[in-house]
């Protein structure tokens, strides 16, 4: 496992012309007989697709803009088929209006359907609590790899919610509230500074908080259960695992203990937080992921 020291293109904030360039369209709704169509935004190289394709797979408050933002563009650009989706009551995805009712296996159903649109098996890209959710399916759904970014351990929040509580209250109270007050505005549950360096432009990260979405109480008290969860190393299976370094949810320590689980190459990334496809640095996190691919073959 490998851990820089951070003085990489991601550490010192640069940003490539992938990141100016206008983010994917939604190329279609995964509709689908008894459950809500799912919104998927997919980018497509200009000319020969490279590698196995990627599905990425975003976390609590999320949805597949996050990745449209800046990782979808630059992988193209790369020559990789890219795609995310918004999971259920997430993004444009249907299903809002039942999401405090949602569960963990209803995310799961949703990440399922998504991995079988692609012809052969993607590499399963998450973060946060859709890393949790690619690993809970690990053994269970075809995949060529697996990239865990500020993953939540196998385990969920069962350790790091309690030490979240207790050495960060008010990030757990703003949490909690965003998912059981109803009304709660997500910009508000989220506050910037827990969740995005100082280095990037406060307009940027006031722009990113305005678009998340709710969450569901229901699949955030789920996610306390520990599960079962197959190391990825025992079956064979190419896995990566990145943090940032300025992380106040998930700390360093916590990734590199889901890399060991797993037998994956492990990066900590200095100057990011939480979410390091928003942040300053994003593009270079992208090119860990283009590079950690190159070199196993994917």
């Amino acid at each position: 496992m490998n851990d820089p020291s951070g003085q990489s293109d991601t550490a010192q904030g640069r940003r490539f012309a992938a990141a100016h360039e206008a983010p994917p369209a939604v190329t279609r709704m995964l509709a689908r007989p008894g459950a809500p169509a799912l919104e998927w935004i997919e980018a497509r190289p200009g000319g020969k697709a490279q590698g196995a394709p990627l599905l990425f797979v975003h976390g609590a408050f999320g949805g597949a803009w996050i990745w449209g933002e800046i990782f979808l563009p630059h992988l193209a650009r790369r020559g990789r088929r890219a795609a995310a989706i918004s999971l259920r009551g997430h993004g444009r995805s249907q299903g809002a209006a039942r999401l405090r009712e949602t569960g963990l296996g209803d995310y799961l159903d949703d990440v399922r359907h998504a991995i079988a649109q692609w012809p052969e098996p993607p590499v399963v890209v998450g973060h946060s609590l859709g890393a949790l959710l690619a690993q809970r399916l690990i053994g269970q759904v075809p995949m060529r790899g697996l990239a865990l970014l500020a993953p939540l351990p196998p385990e969920g929040l069962s350790v790091i919610g309690a030490q979240i509580a207790l050495t960060d209250v008010g990030f757990w109270l703003e949490s909690l509230a965003g998912s059981l007050l109803p009304g709660r505005e997500p910009a508000q549950a989220l506050s910037m500074h827990w969740l995005f360096s100082e280095g990037l432009p406060v307009a940027e990260a006031r722009r990113y908080a305005a678009r998340m979405s709710a969450e569901s109480p229901l699949a955030l008290a789920e996610a306390h259960w520990p599960l079962p969860t197959l190391p990825a190393a025992l079956l064979g299976l190419p896995a990566l695992v990145v943090g940032g370094g300025l992380d106040r949810m998930i700390w360093p320590v916590t990734t590199w203990r889901t890399a060991l689980y797993h037998g994956a190459e492990h990066h900590t990334v200095a100057d990011i937080a939480h979410f390091l496809q928003l942040d300053r640095g994003a593009e270079g996190v992208a090119r860990l992921l283009l590079d950690w691919l190159d070199r196993r073959g994917l």
